[in-house]
Parts: C-alpha cells; sequence; structure tokens
C-alpha cells in the first residue's frame, strides 16, 4: 500500500510543484518591459560666414540690414551699402529645417528683404550661398554653413 501512495502522490507533488512554477512564471511576464529608449532628434548647427549687400534697398544712404533665425536676431541691424560685406560669427541650432530673414530696418517700417529656408540636408555639403531678393531693388547674398551640433 506504500508504493500505491507513493506513486499515487507524484502527480499530486508535480502539480504542486507545478502550481508554484506558474505564479512566479506568470510573474515575471507581468513585469513591465524595459522602456524603449525614444527616438533621438539630431541637431544642427548654422555656422554663419558672410553677408553682402549686391544691391541696397534705401535710395539714399546705407541699408541697416537686420538678419533673424527662426525669429532670433542673429546680426544687425548693421550699415551697409551697395558692395559691403560683414563677417558674421554666430550660430544657430535647429532640427529639420529653420527660417532665416533679412529685413532693413528703418524708422516706422521695416523692409523685408527675403527669406531662406535651411535643411538639415545641406548638413556636412560645405558653404552654403543664398540671396536674399525678395524686394526688385535689394540683394543681399549670405554665406553659411550646416553640420552636426
Amino acid at each position: 500500500m506504500r508504493k500505491v501512495f507513493r506513486w499515487a502522490g507524484a502527480p499530486l507533488i508535480g502539480m504542486a510543484l507545478a502550481g508554484t512554477l506558474l505564479p512566479a512564471a506568470s510573474a515575471s511576464a507581468s513585469v513591465a518591459p524595459a522602456p524603449v529608449a525614444a527616438a533621438t532628434t539630431t541637431t544642427y548647427e548654422i555656422d554663419l560666414i558672410s553677408l553682402t549687400c549686391n544691391k541696397k534697398q534705401d535710395s539714399v544712404g546705407k541699408d541697416e540690414p537686420q538678419l533673424f533665425i527662426d525669429g532670433v536676431s542673429k546680426f544687425g541691424p548693421g550699415s551697409m551699402g551697395k558692395g559691403d560685406m560683414v563677417v558674421l560669427t554666430g550660430t544657430h541650432q535647429f532640427t529639420g529645417t529653420a527660417t532665416m530673414e533679412l529685413f532693413d530696418v528703418d524708422p516706422g517700417n521695416d523692409d523685408f528683404l527675403g527669406s531662406v529656408t535651411v535643411s538639415s540636408a545641406e548638413s556636412g555639403q560645405g558653404v552654403q550661398v543664398e540671396t536674399f531678393d525678395h524686394l526688385n531693388h535689394a540683394e543681399y547674398t549670405i554665406l553659411y554653413e550646416v553640420n552636426p551640433a
């Protein structure tokens, strides 16, 4: 009879062991997965090089150009006439695209001279040359470079 109980108890022991293992297994299954790293966004930097006045906007005197990138003033207002070039030393960090805008600052009413959209695709492409020529009688050339920040 002892042998019968021994063998009869084996399934009960196996079930008991399985029961103790199942909660542990289900506990590990209910553990929250490790957080997935957030997608990283690459930041780029515009390195300003120079601004040249090819044609000034004001008919008398010099222009007072002011450069903005994404609404932040990066140069000016300066004092430039036809043929003048200024070395720019500012930088601007962005993701995706950035907008450069140039204005001629005048008392009472600033003149919009144009805008340039800078793209992260320009990164590593060397010196870029763009023109602000929104008004027929004004033209400025800007040189800049885009690199990862």
